[in-house]
């Protein structure tokens, strides 16, 4: 229950304004993961180190962020949203001025890490903002934010690369730091002053779920820390999933992860509810956007090497030919919402998307040297579409398949699935392609993106199947019927949105 409601008296204007900051915050969440990328030449020019750093400049950013949403999440419907998310933006900046003024990679790596810390509040809380104030009797806001949200997520994901580059060049390194704060602060006044408090009417009782958050931690780290290590090879060696140092954290995280269920099942108040896992819907959902990210992985990572290392194209030039992945990603995400959110059902949008994502995948089979560009942007498109569905979709259908009180848990383990599923995905592609040792780069890169998104896609449509078709409210304030065969437990438990 919520103790008092200020989201309904929100002015037109002051909606807006809130609406913006939340998409800011998702903006700099998703471009500060992917800006160091093309400027780590220039900074290990500038404050020394080497290409070996490189993993642990993107991993610690990567864990930190990785490790915090389920926390951010749970402690959301806990104790409200909003200052949460105004102590995570304040760490993300306080770490932003960090980077800029690093002189060290160690430095850099451990103000990288901070940021990251902050920025698993952005994405996820912002994510669960929008949801609140966008009720089922505002299906067509929610489905214009749900658009945005995933308008700024590929910005984020495409513009860091580029904007690394460029400020690397032309502006210094550190102003892709600095850049972090006009945006940022201008997003953490207008959140103070616009956007009211909401929290629940009974605090909680009992006792802090410390152990399981530090098991949580723990695991998180070691398993994301196993898979970076294996998708981001150094000095041109790709460790195998047998190398002692990429197996030992593999094993040690799962092994930390398992030890979590029983404390979590005594824990008062659990980081991470054990009754949302025994929803064969939910946990249907986030398997499904586990294998979603890992499908759509190799297909972003792999075909700039493709255009620039096979076509010698420009990195520019290999970024803009991405664009027709990142319309189908946008056009299919704002389809997908719309869909589910008029019809009340997020099983056909979903079905419908793993299908397209495994047959924009498997066509880069016949990826070679030669093959057309207009084709190969038809391929991405198509993925895009398959991709699509993905970002919104099973955000909506996640949180709409667990009770009101768990919504930003449900919010937030719908991001970290996907998020490790990313990792993992990168892993076995860079696992598939130092498998195919003499083969030309052309055919190798092709093999990959089909056998690892095919297969990866062919496990989401799976996911998907199996789940029950669970009534959403519309926007009359009804909720469909049930599939046939879905049981009580399957169905959503709230009308609106919850704290």
């Amino acid at each position: 229950m919520i103790a008092s409601d200020g989201y309904e008296e929100l002015t037109s204007h002051r909606r807006t304004l809130v609406t913006l900051a939340l998409l800011g915050c998702a903006f700099l969440a998703m471009l500060d993961g992917t800006v160091v990328g093309t400027a780590l030449p220039r900074i290990i020019a500038q404050i020394g180190g080497s290409g070996t750093w490189y993993v642990w400049l993107v991993t610690a950013y990567l864990l930190t962020s990785s490790i915090s949403v389920p926390v951010y999440g749970r402690f959301s419907d806990l104790y409200g949203r909003r200052r949460l998310l105004l102590g995570g933006l304040a760490l993300f900046l306080a770490g932003s001025v960090a980077c800029g003024l690093a002189s060290s990679m160690e430095a850099l790596i451990i103000s990288r890490a901070a940021q990251g810390l902050g920025a698993g509040a952005l994405l996820t809380l912002g994510m669960a903002l929008i949801r609140d104030l966008n009720p089922p009797s505002r299906t067509e806001g929610l489905i214009r934010m749900q658009t945005a949200m995933a308008t700024m997520m590929v910005l984020g994901l495409v513009g860091g690369p580029i904007a690394g580059g460029l400020l690397a060049d032309h502006g210094g390194w550190r102003w892709a730091f600095w850049l972090n704060l006009p945006i940022g602060l201008a997003a953490a006044a207008i959140l103070a002053l616009a956007l009211p408090e909401r929290r629940p009417a009974a605090a909680p009782s009992g006792r802090l779920d410390v152990e399981g958050i530090l098991l949580l931690a723990a695991g998180l780290s070691l398993a994301l820390t196993g898979l970076s290590l294996k998708g981001n090879p150094t000095a041109g060696h790709t460790p195998s999933w047998t190398d002692p140092t990429v197996a030992g954290c593999l094993l040690g995280g799962l092994a930390l992860l398992a030890l979590l269920v029983p404390v979590e099942r005594r824990a008062a108040i659990p980081v991470l509810p054990p009754h949302l896992f025994r929803h064969r819907t939910y946990s249907a959902l986030l398997t499904a956007g586990f294998f979603f990210q890992a499908a759509a992985m190799p297909v972003g990572v792999l075909l700039p090497l493709y255009f620039q290392h096979v076509r010698a194209h420009s990195a520019t030039t290999s970024g803009l030919l991405l664009l027709p992945l990142m319309i189908g990603m946008v056009l299919s995400n704002r389809l997908t919402a719309a869909a589910i959110l008029r019809s009340g059902h997020a099983k056909p949008a979903l079905v419908t998307g793993a299908g397209l994502l495994i047959a924009g995948t498997a066509v880069f089979f016949a990826l070679n040297a030669a093959t057309p560009t207009l084709l190969i942007c038809g391929w991405l498109l198509i993925a895009g579409l398959g991709t699509g569905p993905a970002m919104g979709g099973i955000t909506i259908a996640a949180q709409n398949s667990v009770p009101p009180a768990d919504m930003g848990t449900a919010t937030a383990g719908s991001a970290l699935t996907k998020q490790i599923g990313g990792a993992f995905g990168l892993a076995c592609a860079q696992s598939l392609m130092s498998h195919h040792g003499a083969a030309t780069p052309a055919s190798a890169i092709g093999s990959t993106i089909a056998w690892g998104g095919a297969a990866a896609g062919v496990f989401a449509f799976a996911a998907v199947f199996v789940m029950r078709n669970i009534p959403i409210p519309t926007p009359r304030g009804r909720q469909a019927a049930p599939a046939p065969g879905a049981s009580a437990q399957a169905a959503p438990t709230t009308g609106g949105p919850a704290a």
